[in-house]
């Protein structure tokens, strides 16, 4: 595996600058923390054609840079790679740089296991060098002080913006989140925080085609409230209307780990596209759960999932 494959997304933006950086509406809906491991891959290579439907986005992701390049500062550059548009306080080649060793690649590699229709409009990622420059961008460009996350995502603007200096994996979370938008709009709060949460944490497998989660601080926290006697129940985490506020913490490590059990079972993609065909049946994809893991009941389902959870220590 060449050495950008092996490239970690906790290096911070001196090494960016020499090393490539690798790998996370408004106010914000995600949770924020979780170090980003081992995500790094291969080049990213557009292909299209005159007169096809990528001529179309190209010309809006132009209309998109030059619209947001007037509302950065002078030293920002902005550079077109569609379905993307990448601004930040660093070079235009550091922008390609991050373009070609960490957005293009884990953006294929979701799109290879998941992701079945790709944006038809400009996804727009503003990458901050450090904490002032992230802090006074958010400002100006969402009225937000975002001291509390290391990224965030504005929905409807179709816009990441993060703060590279943290060595957080918000690039590749933030990626799952306005990817599946365009491919599972209707995916429940659960299912999409877990499956972005998951790549938070990851690396490429051997062949560098896919992404796979591994373990960090939400499963640490996960097996200590589950030794404590204090892990809810599935069925509540994923049927609660209140995903957020009290709880909010354990809900997140719930349906991380719940991801990651399907992965390590090889069931994830499958249960993706499964829920995403069978949504407006199944809102909640409770009975595609069950159905997929043989399972009479989402009691069964979470057993089991206790048990690996524990097993995994």
């Amino acid at each position: 595996m060449s050495l950008t494959r092996l490239l970690v997304l906790t290096v911070g933006p001196p090494v960016l600058v020499s090393a490539i950086y690798a790998l996370t509406f408004g106010p914000p809906k995600h949770d924020r923390g979780a170090p980003a491991e081992h995500v790094g891959g291969a080049p990213l290579h557009f292909r299209e054609g005159p007169g096809s439907s990528s001529d179309a986005l190209a010309r809006a992701c132009d209309a998109a840079a030059a619209d947001l390049s007037p509302e950065l500062s002078a030293e920002f550059h902005v550079i077109v790679r569609p379905p993307f548009v990448l601004a930040g306080d660093l070079r235009e080649d550091d922008l390609d740089d991050l373009h070609r060793q960490a957005v293009g690649p884990v953006a294929t590699a979701l799109w290879r296991s998941y992701f079945d229709r790709r944006p038809d409009q400009p996804v727009t990622i503003v990458a901050l060098a450090g904490e002032s420059s992230y802090r006074a961008v958010a400002a100006s460009l969402d009225g937000y002080d975002p001291s509390a996350y290391a990224g965030y995502t504005q929905r409807g603007k179709r816009r990441i913006v993060f703060n590279m200096a943290t060595g957080h994996g918000t690039l590749a979370h933030e990626l799952a989140h306005i990817l599946s938008a365009f491919d599972f709009p209707e995916m429940p709060e659960w299912f999409d925080e877990g499956l972005a949460a998951l790549h938070e944490s990851a690396s490429f497998s051997r062949d560098g085609l896919t992404i796979v989660g591994t373990g960090n601080w939400r499963t640490r926290l996960l097996r200590d409230t589950l030794r404590r006697g204090e892990l809810p129940a599935l069925e509540r985490v994923i049927g609660s209307p209140a995903f957020r506020g009290e709880g909010e913490g354990i809900n997140y490590a719930v349906v991380r780990c719940f991801c990651q059990y399907l992965q390590e079972r090889g069931m994830l993609s499958h249960f993706y596209r499964k829920f995403r065909g069978a949504v407006r049946e199944d809102p909640q994809g409770v009975s595609t759960l069950c159905e997929l893991l043989g399972c009479a009941s989402l009691d069964e389902v979470d057993r089991d999932f206790r048990r690996w959870a524990l097993a995994g220590e």
